[in-house]
């Protein structure tokens, strides 16, 4: 799929604030203190990362950037993840772990674009910041996957009253 490199930093964008939209959706339908902190974590990380995207589109526009179009083979699944994001945001009733897969998915689609934009990065500042931004998905598809993992392995944890009964249940003075 070719796009120029304003249309990318504009999905790139609207990717981060879907992301984060996701982590605050999650975070507010686990009851587990834990993985709540980790998901309001990754919502912060994903606001970083649109306003390091925001910076980089603003300098290449005020650097005269011209909007040269180039061939991006992950743009098509990217923008396909993106519109399955933004459609599990609206559910009132989307389940925990669906959500968490779209989550997953979305990050490692995220890696591979960073890391195809580094690529035709102008400069080796902005190739490492790329580069570094898609480490970071990496990273953030390793906790979802923990996460993930665990609430597969333990999903009665996940139902209110068992939860809360859980956690009263629990002596805390070792």
């Amino acid at each position: 799929m070719e796009v120029t490199e304003k249309e990318i930093f504009e999905i790139a964008v609207n990717s981060e604030i879907r992301a984060k939209e996701a982590y605050e959706k999650l975070a507010s339908m686990t009851k587990s203190d834990i993985i709540r902190d980790e998901l309001l974590f990754l919502a912060k990380e994903e606001d970083k990362h649109r306003e390091i995207i925001e910076k980089m589109a603003e300098r290449f526009a005020a650097e005269g950037g011209e909007s040269k179009k180039i061939e991006m083979e992950v743009m098509g699944e990217f923008k396909v993840i993106a519109e399955k994001m933004a459609e599990a945001i609206k559910k009132p009733d989307i389940n925990l772990d669906e959500i968490y897969e779209i989550a997953m998915q979305a990050e490692l689609v995220s890696e591979k674009l960073y890391k195809e934009l580094a690529k035709y990065a102008s400069n080796e500042k902005t190739k490492l910041l790329l580069e570094m931004l898609a480490d970071m998905e990496r990273n953030h598809y390793n906790i979802l996957k923990k996460q993930y993992d665990y609430i597969m392995r333990y999903p009665e944890l996940y139902k209110e009253e068992l939860y809360d009964q859980l956690m009263k249940d629990i002596n805390f003075n070792f």
